[in-house]
């Protein structure tokens, strides 16, 4: 018989974030970017939105990372919901709280004012893919995971300072970029250090 694992689940924890998203305007994300999280973020959002048609008037919204991120599908779901929000007119501010690395790190780059603390640690990579099964499933995988970094580096380069040229050395040496607030101010990751 196997072992039941169990998670403990912080019901504090999870008060402390639906206060700060609806009465500070703060939505933390510090658990894996998959369906759940991206759910739950999107949804506040859409809550934030919401409270704001009873004013008239759009507030700024921040999202706090502490994320090591995970799923590219659902990441985009999040950064989706932040370029409809900014085209909306609303300002969206991403910071950097401990970390922002793979998918967090995509997250921080859409906010239109982008933040991290001093010792902030952010991390970008390519993609990748663990593809299993007949040849053509893994052609199709390999399709896939070259669309999915394709449509990154169009975000990267879009957001920030960083060139075509450093993502795809990226790409060819298989390594993953990490950056202190400093180099990351640099770049264009973020705007400010606070």
């Amino acid at each position: 018989m196997a072992e039941a694992s169990y998670v403990y689940h912080d019901r504090f924890l999870d008060e402390m974030k639906m206060n700060a998203a609806l009465r500070d305007r703060r939505i933390f994300i510090s658990e894996e970017v998959d369906r759940e999280s991206m759910f739950k973020a999107c949804y506040l959002l859409d809550r934030l939105v919401e409270l704001d048609k009873q004013d008239d008037k759009k507030k700024d919204i921040e999202i706090i990372l502490d994320s090591y991120g995970g799923y590219i599908y659902h990441g985009l779901a999040l950064i989706s919901k932040i370029i409809s929000l900014r085209e909306m007119g609303y300002k969206i501010i991403t910071t950097v709280n401990s970390v922002a690395m793979s998918m967090g790190f995509m997250i921080l780059l859409c906010g239109s004012e982008r933040r991290g603390l001093k010792h902030s640690r952010i991390m970008c990579h390519q993609p990748s893919s663990a593809s299993w099964g007949t040849l053509q499933d893994m052609e199709e995988s390999v399709e896939e995971t070259q669309a999915l970094w394709d449509r990154m580096k169009e975000l990267i380069i879009k957001y920030t300072n960083i060139t075509n040229n450093q993502l795809e050395d990226i790409k060819s040496r298989k390594y993953d970029w990490f950056m202190w607030s400093e180099e990351a101010l640099k770049l264009g990751v973020i705007d400010y250090i606070i």
